[in-house]
């Protein structure tokens, strides 16, 4: 797991000063080796040279050796890559028996081998989260593209005489000399929702700054300056396999414990994480892992987690959690490794300090359950209507009472009637919409702008069925978002985060009907019943994982002054905001002091005072 930044310009070198500055903001996450490439491409039909700059930061997780370091070059092809292939041996085998040779043991080589070879439709048969930036010197092009799912991240930006790639923002906004400009509606989006998903079309939060989209390639043609963007992998259409999902989950466990380097398994008290080691515990191959728990003490998952440890002899390494009274300075470290708005929540602000952990204990590689949720089925707030709605439109009615009875149907879907059900948006998931004494304080242009905001999530208004309804979501929406935090949390310490559920075989189960996912009071219904196939564990049966509950009464109380100092110093937040009325007595009242407001400004605040908005 690394960091790369790529800049191609015609007749235009990067500054040096410039470039550094890029790959010193990749530095955590690539602390093994940098490596630099600089080069000028002579053009033989009188265009103008390209000048080429590729730098990449390794982690160093496969084949530790100095023959893997990067950036990688083969005859005219330079490869700069992040991520893992999971089945680069297989691939390795196959180009063996074709007559190719390797100077490393790495994954990387074979990565390119495999794009030199068949170009980046090969992609399709590569199982594994990749973001790559590919100059092919033969036929005069720049090639990045990103995984299925968009595991790993690779942002762009383009001007008249110059494109650059980088994993993150600031390294690609740092390297090209360019200031964070956020979009006014983005700002308008999140004020009205508390959330700013990644957006489909790949745009960003920020002006001019886009992504490589999930399964797309991006190409430069260094002749004619064109760029073309096009799906090369696309999980819909691939994910058909006969295999049983037992054996598949099975073998995407396994796939990723190929590492030269301690791996963690991060256990949460859930249904995921516990069948992974229900899974290992099957195989025998937990002696492979340090199974870690983080007690946040505010829910009974770091129990549950422990008693699958109990129930298999094995402890764990346990990190207690105590975020919500962490440092103001830890908050800011987050709001610069994130950068863009995020809600207060547990997976950014507990998560970050979790990793931190973990990569103090040398541990460069964690498992977890990423993915689950998405593809199994394990939101009831967010797929329940979609699932009622497919249940009344088959006639289920036994399906309906059962989850009815069983309690786990959000309060606003519990006693629809099949009119009700059949009306557009019925089955959008709940939005955190500001109130009315929100709106208040507010000033009239920002007031206007959010009630008058899109929203950027795509399930609400979605009018498809559940199995529709999942994959958009697991495309375009709440997964993405999942990815965008885990990535920054987990490299922002040096620490590779690898998901099993995302193994690309699995995603045909996103296409399960409702029955299959939800039954009675049960989600998930389908990786439930595998703990009987495996190791049966006491989470099997528990209907209600809280996740890390992030206190963040305690966190705000405790900087009530700097909360205070930090958002009046923001020139966003005034013109979002009556400072005098949202900071009225420096926030005294602890009710205004956790509106949702005044959390929106924080975050805003937080990140315009470590330069990742403007």
């Amino acid at each position: 797991m690394c960091g790369l930044l790529a800049l191609i310009g015609r007749s235009r070198r990067a500054e040096p000063a410039a470039f550094e500055a890029g790959m010193r903001a990749l530095a955590h996450r690539g602390p093994d080796a940098q490596g630099r490439l600089f080069e000028t491409i002579e053009a033989t039909d009188g265009t103008p040279p390209i000048e080429a700059a590729l730098g990449h930061l390794r982690l160093s997780i496969i084949d530790l050796n100095a023959r893997s370091d990067q950036p990688l070059t083969s005859g005219a092809h330079t490869l700069v890559y992040n991520g893992e292939i999971y089945n680069y041996r297989e691939l390795a085998t196959d180009l063996r028996a074709s007559g190719a040779a390797f100077n490393t043991q790495g994954d990387s080589e074979i990565l390119l081998s495999v794009l030199m070879r068949e170009g980046v439709d090969a992609l399709r048969k590569v199982n594994g989260m990749w973001a790559f930036c590919w100059l092919d010197r033969e036929r005069r092009k720049l090639i990045a593209a990103r995984d299925r799912y968009g595991k790993k991240p690779l942002f762009f930006l383009r001007e008249n005489d110059r494109i650059g790639f980088a994993s993150e923002i600031g390294a690609l906004l740092a390297a090209m000399g360019r200031k964070p400009a956020m979009r006014p509606d983005a700002i308008a989006s999140f004020l009205a929702e508390g959330w700013l998903f990644p957006q489909a079309d790949g745009r960003t939060h920020l002006q001019d700054v886009r992504e490589v989209r999930p399964g797309f390639a991006v190409e430069i043609d260094l002749g004619t300056w064109e760029m073309t963007e096009r799906r090369v992998c696309d999980v819909e259409i691939e994910a058909i396999s006969d295999t049983a999902l037992h054996d598949d989950l099975a073998d995407a466990v396994r796939a990723r414990l190929v590492s030269d380097r301690k791996i963690g398994l991060l256990l949460s008290g859930g249904v995921d994480s516990s069948l992974i080691l229900s899974i290992l515990a099957s195989a025998k191959l937990l002696d492979q892992v340090v199974c870690v728990i983080g007690d946040a003490g505010k829910s009974e998952d770091a129990r549950y987690a422990r008693e699958c440890l109990r129930a298999l002899g094995r402890e764990a390494l346990e990190i207690p959690l105590d975020y919500a009274g962490a440092g103001f300075d830890h908050f800011l470290n987050i709001c610069a490794h994130q950068e863009k708005p995020f809600p207060l929540i547990g997976n950014v602000l507990g998560m970050s300090e979790l990793y931190a952990a973990i990569g103090a204990q040398d541990i460069r590689v964690v498992l977890d359950g990423t993915g689950g949720d998405e593809i199994f089925g394990g939101y009831w707030t967010r797929y329940a209507g979609f699932a009622l709605r497919d249940a009344h439109r088959s006639g289920d009615a036994r399906w309906i009472d059962a989850a009815r009875d069983g309690g786990a149907l959000p309060p606003h879907f519990a006693r629809q009637s099949k009119h009700d059900v059949a009306q557009p948006g019925f089955a959008s998931p709940p939005r955190d919409a500001l109130s009315a004494a929100d709106l208040d304080m507010m000033t009239k242009e920002a007031r206007e702008a959010a009630l008058s905001a899109s929203t950027s999530d795509p399930l609400i208004g979605f009018d498809g069925d559940l199995a529709a309804a999942m994959a958009l979501d697991a495309r375009a929406g709440r997964m993405q978002e999942w990815l965008w935090q885990n990535d920054r949390n987990a490299m922002s310490a040096g620490v590779e985060n690898r998901s099993p559920f995302l193994d690309w075989r699995l995603a045909r189960f996103i296409r399960a009907p409702y029955h299959a996912k939800f039954s009675g009071a049960w989600n998930k219904v389908e990786l439930r019943r595998l703990f009987e196939r495996f190791t049966p564990l006491p989470t099997a049966t528990r209907q209600d994982k809280q996740g890390f509950r992030w206190v963040y009464g305690r966190f705000l109380r405790a900087n009530r002054a700097r909360i205070v100092d930090l958002i009046r110093a923001s020139s966003l937040a005034r013109k979002l905001a009556d400072l005098d009325r949202c900071l009225s007595s420096r926030l005294d009242d602890d009710a205004l002091l956790s509106s949702r407001i005044v959390q929106r400004l924080l975050v805003l605040s937080g990140l315009e005072s470590t330069g990742r908005i403007a």
